[in-house]
C-alpha cells in the first residue's frame, strides 16, 4: 500500500472512530496510556541519567516525551492493528542506562556538559541504527528470521534485562550502583532503607496487577502512591524545597521543553570516538528490539484475537525509530502491557495512540517542569515493578514450563549479566546456544531409514527367476535416507554407519551404497570432507557410491570435490531412489545370470517357472493374442476402459501415471514374465495409470471375451489362471509390506 493510500485509509478510520459513541471512551483509554507513558518515561530518564549527567535530566525528559510523541503518531498511522501503542521501551532502557555507565566510565575526568552530550550522541546514534535495522527487516520481509532465536536465549535477555531494572531502581533512589561487592557498605550507609520505600512500591504493584488483571490497576496505584507522598509531605511539615533537597522528588529544571532539545550541537561537540567504542551496546539493542518486537506481536495476537503482520509491525517501528533517531530520541517499539490495556476497556482505535501522543506534545510545548515533582520513589518503583516481571516470568514461571536444559540456560545468562554484565550476559548466551545447538544438531541422526536391497525392491516387476535372485542378493545394496541439514557432527555418523555395515561379516558383502538426499536441505564443507572420506573408503573396499534426489547446490558441491569423476569410488548421480535401486538390481542381475539363463524364454515356460501347474499351459496362448511392437508404443491409454491384460514375454515397459500439470510419473517398470492390465480387467475399471513400452517388446494380450470364452470350454484352465494372477498379486502385495515394514522400521 503505497503511502497516500496509507494515509487515506488511517483517516477514514480516524472519522468512524471519532464518531459520538466511539470518541468518549478512546478519550478516557488516552488520557490513562499517556499518564503511563509519561511516567514510565521519566523514569527511564532517571535511570539513565544520573551524577555526573544529571543536570541532563531535563533535557534527557524533552527527548524521551519526543519518542514517545513520534513513536505514537507513526505506530498510529502505519502499524498493521488499530491498537497499537509504541512507547519508550523498558527492555531497551536498562541497556541503554548501561551504555551511559560506560561512556560515563570511559570519559571520567572530563566536564559533565561533554559526557552528557556524548551519551545523547550515541543514544540517537544507537536509536538510528535500530531503526534502519527493523525497516530493512520489515521492508524485506524478513521478520520471520527472528523466530529462530532459541527460545531460552531471549529468556535470559529479558531476565537479564529484569535484573538491570532491579538494580536500576536502586540507582534511581540512591545514585549509586548496585553491586554485590559493596553490599555490606550500601548497608551500614543507609542506602538500601532509602531504596525500602521503592521496593515495596513496586512489589505491591506486581502483586496488584499480577493478582487483579484489571486495567486501572498500576495508574491508580500511581496516583494514589503520589497522592500519599504529597499528604505525608505536609502531615510532616516538609517543603518542596525540602523534598528536593533530599532528593525525594525528581526536580526537573522548570524550563526542559521542546525549545530545550539540543540536536546539531550534540552531534557537533560530542566524543565519536566514544560513541563508536559502544558497539557490543548496539548489538544489545537490536537483539533485543526485534525478540521484543516478535514477542509483544505475538502476545498482542492473542489478546486481540487478530492476525498482525510481524513485517510491517518491523516497517513501523523502524520509521518511527529512524525519525526518532533524527531528533535525537530513544530507541522505542510496541509495548505489550499499553497496547492491552484498551483492550480491557473495549477499545480499538488509532484515536488512543494518537490522542496520547498529542498529549505528550502538548507538555513539550508547554514545559515538563512539573514532572520534576514526580516522587523519585514512584519512578524506581515502575522500574523495580517491571523488573520484578521481568524476573518473575523468566525464573519463577519458567521452572514450570520449561525443561530442565533450557531452564538452565535461563538462569545461566541471567547469573552472568547480575555478575559480569549485560554485555557479557548477551554474549555467552548466544555463544552458548550455538554450541548447545551445534551438539544436539550433531546427536540427530541425518538418516532416517537404512534399508536393504532384499527387502526394498525397485519398482520394476521382474520374472520369479529374478525375483527369487534379488531376494537372495539385494542385501548387497545398502540404501540410506537421508534428512535435514547435513554438516560435521551428522556427517561423521552417517560415515560411521556405512563404515559399521561395511565391516559387518554377518551380512552380505556390500557392493552398493545408496545416499537419497531427498530430504536434505543442505550439506556444508565439513559433510563434503566425510564424503570424500566415503569415496576413499568406497574405493579401498571396493563398493560403489549412488546418490538419488541431490539438489542443484549439493551437486554443484560434489563436482567441485571431485566426487563426480569416473573411476573407482566416484559417486553416480540418478534422478530419485527407485532409479538408482533399479541400477543395482540391474548389475546384479547382469552378474548373477548366466547366458543359459538369459534365453528368451516363451509365455508357457515362463509360466512354469512361476508356479509348475498341473494343466497344460500351452493351451492358454489358444486364448490369446500375440503382438510384437516397437519401443514407445502404448499398450494402455489412462483413462481408457479396461478390456484387456497383457504378459510380458520379453521385453520392458513403463507404467506411468499423468499428472494435472502435465508431467509423467514413472510407477512400475514391467519386464519378462510379467503382467501389467490386470486390476483394471478384474475391477472393470477405467484405467488408472498409462503403459508404455520402453523397448521392442513380444507381448501376449488377453480379452476379457476370450476370458469369459475360456471359463466356458475349459474350466481346468481357467480356474489355473486365476490362481497364476492371485499369485502374482499376492507377490506384490508381499513385496509393498515388506518394503512398508522396512521404511516404518
Amino acid at each position: 500500500m503505497s503511502f497516500s493510500a496509507r494515509t487515506e485509509y488511517f483517516w477514514k478510520a480516524i472519522r468512524r472512530e471519532a464518531a459520538p459513541g466511539k470518541l468518549f471512551p478512546s478519550l478516557i483509554t488516552s488520557s490513562v496510556v499517556a499518564m503511563m507513558t509519561v511516567v514510565l518515561s521519566v523514569s527511564f530518564v532517571a535511570l539513565i541519567f544520573v551524577d555526573p549527567i544529571s543536570g541532563f535530566v531535563g533535557e534527557g525528559t524533552s527527548l524521551m516525551l519526543l519518542t514517545a510523541v513520534i513513536l505514537g503518531i507513526f505506530m498510529a498511522i502505519f502499524s498493521s492493528y488499530a491498537g497499537t501503542i509504541a512507547i519508550p521501551q523498558d527492555r531497551v532502557a536498562p541497556i541503554i542506562a548501561l551504555m551511559a555507565s560506560l561512556i560515563i566510565h570511559e570519559m571520567r575526568g572530563d566536564d559533565p556538559e561533554s559526557i552528557g552530550i556524548t551519551v545523547l550522541a550515541a543514544i540517537a546514534t544507537c536509536t538510528l541504527l535500530v531503526g534502519l535495522v527493523l525497516f530493512f527487516l520489515g521492508a524485506y520481509k524478513l521478520g520471520n528470521i527472528v523466530r529462530f532465536t532459541p527460545y531460552p536465549v531471549i529468556g535470559g535477555f529479558l531476565a537479564g534485562s529484569g535484573w538491570l531494572l532491579l538494580t536500576g531502581s536502586f540507582r534511581v533512589i540512591s545514585g549509586e550502583t548496585f553491586t554485590f561487592s559493596r553490599l555490606q557498605e550500601m548497608i551500614t550507609s543507609g542506602a538500601i532503607m532509602e531504596w525500602i520505600p521503592c521496593a515495596v512500591f513496586g512489589t505491591i504493584a506486581y502483586l496488584a496487577v499480577r493478582y487483579s488483571r484489571h486495567f486501572l490497576t498500576l495508574p491508580g496505584l500511581v496516583f494514589f502512591a503520589m497522592l500519599a507522598f504529597y499528604a505525608w509531605l505536609g502531615f510532616g511539615h516538609y517543603t518542596l524545597g525540602d523534598a528536593r533537597q533530599y532528593g525525594w522528588i525528581l526536580g526537573a529544571p522548570p524550563d526542559a521543553g521542546l525549545g530545550q532539545i539540543r540536536i546539531f550541537p550534540m552531534l557537533l561537540h560530542a566524543d565519536w570516538g566514544v560513541v563508536l567504542n559502544q558497539y557490543g551496546s548496539l548489538i544489545a539493542l537490536l537483539l533485543t528490539s526485534i525478540v521484543s518486537i516478535l514477542l509483544n506481536t505475538s502476545a498482542l495476537e492473542l489478546a486481540s484475537d487478530e492476525d498482525i503482520d510481524l513485517n510491517k509491525e518491523l516497517r513501523a517501528a523502524g520509521l518511527a525509530n529512524l525519525c526518532g533517531g533524527f531528533a535525537g530520541g530513544m530507541v522505542g517499539f510496541q509495548s505489550l502491557s499499553l497496547s492491552s490495556l484498551p483492550l480491557g476497556m473495549g477499545v480499538r482505535s488509532r484515536l488512543v495512540g494518537l490522542v496520547s501522543a498529542f498529549a505528550c506534545l502538548l507538555l513539550l510545548w508547554f514545559g515538563t517542569g512539573l514532572l520534576g515533582y514526580i516522587p523519585k520513589f514512584v519512578l524506581g518503583g515502575i522500574l523495580f515493578y517491571n523488573g520484578v516481571s521481568f524476573l518473575t516470568e523468566w525464573v519463577f514461571d519458567a521452572w514450570f514450563r520449561l525443561n530442565h536444559e533450557d531452564y538452565f540456560l535461563v538462569v545461566l545468562i541471567l547469573a552472568i549479566v547480575a555478575f559480569a554484565g549485560y554485555l557479557q550476559g548477551v554474549g555467552a548466551g548466544i555463544i552458548i546456544a550455538t554450541v548447545l545447538f551445534v551438539y544436539k544438531y550433531s546427536s540427530v541422526n541425518v538418516i532416517s531409514n537404512i534399508l536393504s536391497g532384499d527387502s526394498h525392491h525397485s519398482t520394476v516387476d521382474r520374472s520369479p527367476l529374478e525375483a527369487r535372485l534379488l531376494d537372495s542378493q539385494g542385501g548387497r545394496i545398502h540404501i540410506l535416507r537421508l534428512k535435514g541439514f547435513i554438516f560435521f557432527g551428522s556427517a561423521n555418523n552417517l560415515l560411521n554407519t556405512i563404515r559399521e555395515r561395511q565391516a559387518d561379516r554377518s551380512l552380505p558383502r556390500l557392493t552398493y551404497v545408496i545416499l537419497d538426499f531427498q530430504q536434505v536441505s543442505g550439506l556444508d564443507t565439513s559433510g563434503i570432507v566425510s564424503m570424500s572420506k566415503l569415496s576413499r573408503l568406497a574405493k579401498k573396499e571396493g563398493f560403489m557410491i549412488l546418490a538419488a534426489s541431490v539438489p542443484v547446490d549439493i551437486q554443484n558441491s560434489f563436482r567441485t570435490a571431485g566426487l563426480l569423476e569416473e573411476g573407482p569410488g566416484q559417486v553416480r548421480l540418478f534422478r530419485d531412489r527407485d532409479y538408482s535401486i533399479e541400477w543395482c538390481e540391474n548389475e546384479i542381475l547382469k552378474t548373477e545370470l548366466s547366458e543359459v539363463t538369459h534365453e528368451v524364454k516363451s509365455l508357457p515356460q515362463i509360466l512354469q517357472d512361476f508356479h509348475p501347474w498341473r494343466v497344460d499351459t500351452g493351451a492358454l496362448l489358444d486364448y490369446m493374442e500375440r503382438l510384437d511392437v516397437e519401443k514407445s508404443h502404448y499398450l494402455i491409454l489412462q483413462g481408457d476402459p479396461s478390456q484387456e491384460l497383457f504378459f510380458i514375454e520379453s521385453g520392458k515397459v513403463m507404467v506411468m501415471v499423468e499428472l494435472d500439470n502435465g508431467r509423467t510419473m514413472r510407477v512400475r517398470t514391467m519386464g519378462a514374465g510379467t503382467v501389467v492390465g490386470e486390476i483394471g480387467l478384474y475391477l472393470d475399471q477405467q484405467r488408472l495409470a498409462s503403459v508404455v513400452t520402453e523397448e521392442p517388446c513380444t507381448i501376449y494380450r488377453l480379452k476379457a471375451d476370450a476370458l469369459h470364452e475360456m471359463e466356458q470350454k475349459n474350466p481346468a484352465l481357467a480356474s489355473a489362471f486365476h490362481e497364476f494372477m492371485v499369485r502374482v498379486l499376492a507377490e506384490r502385495v508381499t513385496q509393498q509390506n515388506r518394503t512398508l515394514r522396512a521404511l516404518v522400521e
